[in-house]
């Protein structure tokens, strides 16, 4: 609860931390100064990519009091615009699933291990970051809370696996 006397000031950088494979990749990361501890929250982006909109609900998260982790699932598909980049990403059918949830991994480690930390993680993603979030808390234990805000191919048919979507996340 915000109030009109209370202290408010952030930290907000790009930061690097392991992802699948032990992968460096970068993520955008935010949270309030001060000792804590704060709870944490992996925001997963969208097929448009690791863009402007992810930075702001980041620092939003760390507004009301979370350590918040943004990690740049298109990393290692190289750098430019968003738009460029999701582009890239898309033509090469998408970023393996198992890759993803490898990365969202390690962004729920990166966080438990700061010494700021509660030890309560969330998820939040939206459109097909929804279906990551929801995916990864599928296969992977210490998520505290997840959020899938219009994720879609959560639930697929056959037809629409592919090799780097082997498996509709409901299964």
């Amino acid at each position: 609860m915000y109030e009109t006397n209370q202290y408010e000031g952030m930290l907000a950088e790009t930061v690097m931390m392991h992802g699948h494979n032990g992968d460096l990749i970068n993520a955008y990361f935010a949270r309030p100064l001060g000792a804590g501890p704060f709870p944490a929250m992996v925001l997963v982006h969208h097929m448009p990519g690791w863009d402007e909109w992810y930075r702001e609900a980041t620092r939003k998260f760390a507004h009301h009091g979370y350590a918040a982790l943004s990690p740049n699932l298109y990393y290692r598909a190289g750098h430019g615009t968003p738009e460029d980049v999701a582009a890239k990403v898309r033509a090469e059918g998408g970023v393996a699933d198992d890759q993803v949830v490898g990365d969202l991994a390690g962004a729920m480690h990166f966080l438990r291990s700061q010494p700021y930390s509660n030890g309560k993680v969330g998820i939040f993603g939206t459109c097909s970051g929804g279906r990551h979030a929801y995916l990864t808390v599928c296969r992977v234990q210490g998520f505290d809370a997840a959020i899938d805000c219009w994720g879609g191919r959560v639930v697929m048919s056959q037809q629409d696996l592919t090799p780097k979507q082997p498996v509709a996340p409901i299964d």
